[in-house]
């Protein structure tokens, strides 16, 4: 003979022979209990990150700078199509509340900034929320966010060396400026501030060569080659 499992609403049963009736320990969590238990985790979800905290300071100092009240930030908020309350921005603000992509869009807009800005780090502050701490240079953090570079090794090599040739340039420009100053007492700054910033973005340029032989050790030999071929330009330049 076969015994049967069979359920009546919410208790179980076993079906023996007579039609008698043993009511049995449920052999299985009931489905009630397990869609409570899933709906109470995707409720939860993940808790407020480094991100949240972030926005939550960006926002409040972006409002303050431009002299605006909670009520004042709501209003400007429903003038442009969305309805943010002074007490939901105040909750926002001491990270009680999180912003969604459509509030922080509109918050940029009526601040007179931009995403990237409210999502960006403040000054020591953590990484973002998902950005491996530690990994990442804040100046490489706020170029990803800025949408200047992904943060794989090839991408910021590139950004690396496009700060570069930004550094050349300006060591450039401002030698050209020392000369025009020295030949003819004209310019915007004195030799000091001139030889200040030529002194700055040299040591710009060495800690990027750093930065990137620490990115990528390969890109070491590179470097070196390009120095002794500027090196060599420079010498020739200097022949009479």
């Amino acid at each position: 003979m076969v015994t049967v499992l069979a359920r009546i609403s919410h208790l179980p049963f076993l079906l023996l022979p007579g039609s008698i009736k043993m009511y049995a320990r449920p052999l299985v969590v009931s489905n009630i209990a397990l869609y409570g238990s899933y709906m109470e985790q995707r409720q939860r979800g993940n808790p407020p990150g480094n991100t949240n905290a972030h926005v939550a300071s960006n926002l409040k100092q972006a409002r303050q700078s431009i002299g605006l009240d909670l009520r004042e930030l709501a209003a400007r908020i429903r003038r442009a199509g969305r309805t943010i309350s002074h007490s939901a921005i105040s909750k926002i603000e001491n990270g009680e509340r999180r912003v969604d992509v459509d509030d922080l869009t509109v918050l940029a807009y009526v601040l007179e900034t931009t995403p990237a800005a409210l999502l960006t780090p403040p000054e020591d502050a953590p990484e973002p929320t998902g950005v491996p701490e530690g990994q990442y240079l804040d100046e490489e953090v706020r170029a990803w966010l800025n949408g200047y570079s992904p943060l794989t090794v090839k991408d910021l090599i590139w950004y690396w060396r496009g700060q570069t040739e930004a550094a050349r340039r300006h060591i450039q420009l401002d030698k050209e400026l020392l000369e025009v100053y020295a030949k003819r007492g004209e310019g915007i700054s004195t030799v000091e501030d001139y030889e200040a910033r030529i002194a700055q973005y040299e040591e710009r340029l060495l800690f990027i060569q750093a930065r990137i032989i620490a990115l990528d050790p390969t890109e070491a030999d590179r470097i070196a080659q390009d120095q002794a071929t500027r090196q060599a330009i420079a010498r020739g330049k200097e022949k009479p």
